[in-house]
């Protein structure tokens, strides 16, 4: 009996030895607590569709292929999606855009890949499989995915309806509205301007004298300063264009006779015409007979004429 009971131990302690190097294998064999990656759990979702399940002939179609996973967008590395194999339809062209979003706490990122699709013929269109390939670049590991063919029926084309008279009468009234409503803003603000102008207080416009006047302290200022050598001709100018703006006669290509003689034909005091005639004579016989001008002979000749215009005003 003693051993039997000996057996029966040593084989106990046997198996306590194999289980307790099979847990010590499998806890060796299985992952670490601190070498979990983020991998565990992400995915990238892949969907595809196209934006109408039927499309005239003369339309277009768009198909979309969309990748998502949860993260930011360095965390995959993906291939561009090749051109789609497709029947009854031809590629005019594709783009692609990323995206990135935050739905329920978490960061969602995307990237969209659109074809623009053109029918070549009616019937039942075919766009193929499209292949993804990624790399994890957390987990350093690689895989593809392929969508699931898609079939458009496309019907025939459509005629572009031209706009209906009622649009084509809403569009010339709507223009009619503007042009009157335009115009009359136009005309009211004429209208003001107008009345603006009419409260403006006129300014009184200068005599003749006053421009006179105004031109002859200009040669006595000269005078003063010893500048002789202009002054016949420079208050001949003056008097004889004052003359035409007070009275309306014509001096010029006229010697001093004819002035005086235009004088004489009006309604003018003697006692002015002599006056009229001695100035002139005065300047001619600085300007023609070489009379020297003299400081003091030039300041009477002045006094002169300024008697003259503020007679006359």
């Amino acid at each position: 009996m003693m051993i039997k009971g000996k057996f029966y131990f040593s084989s106990a302690i046997r198996v306590i030895r194999v289980l307790s190097l099979a847990s010590a294998l499998v806890f060796l064999l299985s992952p670490s607590a601190t070498c979990q990656t983020d991998s565990v759990g992400t995915k990238i979702e892949l969907k595809s569709s196209v934006d109408r399940s039927e499309v005239p002939f003369n339309r277009e179609a768009v198909f979309t292929v969309e990748a998502s996973w949860v993260g930011e967008q360095d965390r995959f590395s993906i291939t561009p999606v090749g051109l789609p194999e497709c029947e009854n339809f031809e590629i005019l062209g594709s783009s692609s855009v990323n995206e990135t979003r935050v739905e329920e706490g978490k960061t969602v990122s995307l990237k969209t890949f659109n074809f623009t699709l053109k029918p070549t013929q009616t019937g039942t269109g075919r766009i193929g499989s499209v292949q993804l390939s990624y790399v994890d670049n957390i987990a350093q590991d690689s895989s593809t995915l392929s969508t699931q063919p898609i079939s458009v029926k496309i019907t025939p084309p459509v005629e572009r309806r031209a706009p209906a008279p009622r649009t084509i009468l809403i569009f010339v009234v709507a223009a009619v509205l503007i042009y009157v409503i335009y115009s009359a803003r136009r005309r009211t603000k004429r209208i003001e301007i107008a009345k603006e102008e009419i409260k403006k207080p006129k300014l009184e416009e200068e005599s003749p004298e006053d421009e006179a006047l105004k031109d002859l302290e200009a040669i006595n200022r000269r005078v003063q300063q010893g500048d002789l050598e202009a002054f016949s001709s420079d208050l001949y100018k003056l008097l004889t264009g004052y003359l035409e703006a007070r009275y309306q006669i014509v001096t010029s290509g006229k010697t001093t006779d004819g002035i005086i003689d235009s004088l004489s034909n009006l309604d003018m005091p003697s006692d002015k015409i002599d006056l009229m005639r001695g100035i002139f004579s005065a300047c001619d016989l600085i300007k023609y007979a070489k009379e020297p001008a003299e400081k003091e002979k030039c300041e009477e000749i002045a006094r002169q004429v300024r008697e003259f215009m503020e007679q006359n005003r």
